[in-house]
């Protein structure tokens, strides 16, 4: 029995933190490809970017997408369970040709007969005439007012008066101010 195969499967998904411009790049100069070529990547209908490798390879390959900032599956060819991903990525990337825009696969002709479909990566995802019309709401603040940012916050009416602290102040007999030279007992 021959090993099992897996493909690297791509829906045009970002990684948190990149934008698609970044990630159209870098698919740029990692496929060796042209702004056509990588745009038809960006579908958003499932693609298999790589297939017929083994696991550590197609494992390799996702580590080496999700760097660049995309998101990818690993699925085992003929079934359809993705593969979990990886918990350490491999530091050594692999180069991946891209797949031919008119090849068919199995995962593209199956979404491709389904009646869903993706929303643009860009925008809302609720178009307007789909959103929920709010009223606004009227809050009563005439009983508010602003102070300037002078001064204190508390009127003289509203402190507590506060009794001035006993100090005990100790007589250091300094009147010898002629001669320069003072004298001082500290009581005991």
């Amino acid at each position: 029995m021959s090993a099992p195969t897996y493909s690297v499967i791509f829906r045009g998904d970002l990684e948190p933190g990149y934008t698609v411009a970044d990630v159209k790049a870098n698919f740029a100069r990692l496929f060796k490809a042209g702004p056509d070529t990588v745009e038809k990547l960006f579908s958003g209908r499932p693609l298999a970017i790589k297939k017929g490798m083994a696991q550590v390879q197609a494992e390799q390959l996702q580590a080496t997408l999700s760097k660049l900032g995309a998101q990818s599956t690993v699925r085992a060819e003929g079934g359809e369970q993705p593969v979990p991903q990886p918990s350490a990525p491999s530091p050594e990337p692999v180069s991946a040709p891209v797949a031919d825009a008119g090849e068919t696969t199995p995962v593209q002709s199956a979404v491709s007969d389904s009646s869903l479909s993706l929303a643009p990566m860009e925008g809302n995802l609720v178009k307007a005439h789909e959103k929920k019309s709010v009223e606004a709401v009227q809050v009563e603040v005439n009983h508010l007012s602003l102070k300037p940012a002078e001064g204190n916050l508390l009127e003289a009416g509203e402190r507590k008066p506060e009794a001035a602290p006993a100090v005990s102040v100790p007589d250091w007999k300094l009147d010898n101010h002629i001669s320069g030279k003072a004298s001082f007992e500290v009581p005991d």
